[in-house]
């Protein structure tokens, strides 16, 4: 995975905060960003003072190659239908053509959490109506099961994201949808869409990653 940033945290609690970063003594909590160009030569930060401090790392890039779908405490399927609710293949689809995208959630061992969900659309689609499908508002819509109505929800220009509050006695099985429109002829790469525990980094689920094909309309 190529690095394009890298957020070093070193943080401490109480106490008196002392750290050589780089040959520079610091008296203070380090927050910094680092992208890839900056690290031709390893950044080394030392504790200096008495007490423990502790260092927290982030990394995020995009893979060289596409992760493979999987289930850590959660499973996400994502399928493609037409308005009525006839399954489309997405693999191949005519310019204008409206989907719903339908992402059905199992939780294994449902319980408390706060979950997340971002789906990443194809450069050739676009969010054709920003209208969430939920169990208080199907329209006409009626065909999806195990619909849920999440507490916030998100419709960006690359992605459709919900949140949910999860509790143990909850359904085990949820399921969120939105309509989205082929618009630019080309051949895309489909995004996974992931789902995750905010606060449990260990129960995740991934979709795999997908190509589609968006023809010309006639």
């Amino acid at each position: 995975m190529p690095l394009c940033r890298q957020r070093c945290n070193a943080a401490k609690d109480g106490g008196k905060v002392s750290l050589d970063v780089g040959g520079t003594a610091t008296q203070r909590t380090l927050y910094r960003t680092i992208r890839a160009g900056d690290l031709k030569e390893p950044l080394r930060i030392t504790n200096t003072g008495e007490d423990q401090v502790q260092a927290v790392v982030t990394v995020t890039g995009a893979p060289t190659t596409p992760e493979p779908a999987a289930e850590k405490g959660f499973k996400i399927e994502r399928k493609t239908y037409t308005l009525a609710g006839d399954p489309i293949d997405a693999k191949e689809v005519k310019q204008n053509t409206r989907m719903v995208v339908v992402l059905k959630i199992t939780e294994s061992q449902p319980q408390f959490g706060r979950v997340v969900l971002a789906d990443y659309l194809p450069a050739g689609f676009e969010i054709d109506n920003p209208h969430l499908v939920s169990s208080g508002d199907t329209g006409t819509l009626d065909w999806i099961s195990d619909a849920t109505e999440p507490v916030n929800t998100e419709f960006r220009d690359d992605r459709f994201t919900a949140a949910f509050e999860r509790k143990a006695d909850d359904a085990p099985v949820y399921t969120v949808a939105y309509v989205v429109r082929a618009v630019a002829p080309g051949t895309y790469v489909r995004p996974q869409a992931v789902v995750e525990d905010m606060y449990r980094p260990d129960r995740y689920g991934r979709t795999a990653t997908e190509s589609v094909q968006v023809t010309p309309a006639k």
